[in-house]
């Protein structure tokens, strides 16, 4: 009896093994897809879209060289503006919002009371919600570069989710 159970607990292994190896495979190929294709050249990553990438279709490293080097920020000024980006607005979220939670919770007002609720709340909100009006409103207000997108970052709601509760 015991052998049997192990025998149909393996063949179940079995199964699910295979049933994940084929899901990852179908994960992966649209990669793949992309990995090759950026090794051909343009005319011939639309009509040959699944062949390999040899003889006259082959780019090469070219295009990996055109998009480190072409338009006004550059792959290495990309990365440091993202780097400049995530710490400046890791920063700022995490003094500004623990300072408001401080507040909110040793302050016993009306104004901290809707505050808090207002914090609760928008945890129920979609995130899209908020970041499309604002995203456009920093457009407007010009606060699009690397200097102000932090400041923009603030008026997000989840950087005040995280410490108002």
């Amino acid at each position: 009896m015991k052998k049997n159970t192990i025998s149909a607990m393996n063949r179940h292994k079995t199964i699910l093994s295979v049933i994940l190896a084929v899901v990852s495979i179908v994960y992966v190929l649209p990669v793949l897809a992309v990995v090759l294709n950026s090794f051909k050249q343009n005319t011939y990553v639309k009509t040959d879209t699944f062949a390999l990438p040899m003889g006259e279709m082959s780019a090469g490293f070219s295009n990996f060289v055109k998009g480190m080097t072409f338009g006004n920020y550059p792959f290495v000024n990309s990365v440091l503006y993202s780097v400049l980006i995530t710490v400046l607005s890791t920063f700022l979220i995490l003094l500004c919002t623990s300072m408001a939670a401080w507040y909110i919770e040793r302050v016993n007002s009306l104004f901290c009371k809707a505050v808090y609720f207002l914090c609760v709340f928008s945890m129920v909100v979609p995130f899209q919600m908020v970041m499309f009006p604002l995203s456009k409103t920093a457009d407007k207000l010009h606060l699009n570069t690397p200097w102000t997108i932090p400041v923009v970052y603030l008026g997000s709601v989840p950087g005040l989710q995280s410490s108002c509760l």
